[in-house]
């Protein structure tokens, strides 16, 4: 092998490549949990209420608990608490306690998606579809740009 810097080089392109592509499918699934809601929604903070649970033969999802204003009067300031079940609650691993980052229908503020969670655990971090996206993009580019350069 006269130049092993090529395929390491090759290899570590196609690597980011991938890793980029698989941020781009992440952020991807994430922004049709948003589309869930209809509406770019209200963004606003919350905790996680209450985790997942089962109670015999039901499984209870799991509530998240945030402010937003009264379903009658949309104009007033987030003042009113619910503690609702989010559209997309099978996405993001809630439990008791975890800040959350919600988005929240102006139409009808009982209807919520979690953006994603603010726990600084690192085996469960969930970072938003931008920052997918935004690393997604980059490291695709860079990928085929290591790749186009072992070349040149």
């Amino acid at each position: 092998m006269d130049q092993p810097w090529l395929t390491i080089t090759l290899v570590m392109a196609a690597a980011m490549t991938a890793f980029g592509i698989w941020n781009l499918r992440i952020a991807q699934r994430q922004r049709l949990a948003l589309a869930r809601l209809g509406v770019r929604g209200i963004r606003t903070r919350g905790e996680v209420a209450r985790s997942p649970r089962r109670e015999g033969p039901t499984l209870h999802p799991p509530q998240v608990r945030y402010k937003a204003p009264p379903v009658d009067r949309l104009d007033a300031p987030a003042d009113q608490t619910y503690r609702r079940t989010p559209l997309n609650h099978e996405q993001h691993p809630l439990l008791a306690g975890v800040p959350v980052v919600l988005r929240y229908d102006p139409r009808d503020p009982r209807r919520v998606v979690v953006v994603h969670q603010k726990d600084g655990r690192p085996a469960n971090v969930s970072y938003s579809a931008g920052a997918h996206l935004a690393w997604g993009v980059s490291c695709v580019l860079l990928g085929l740009g290591m790749g186009a350069g072992a070349f040149w």
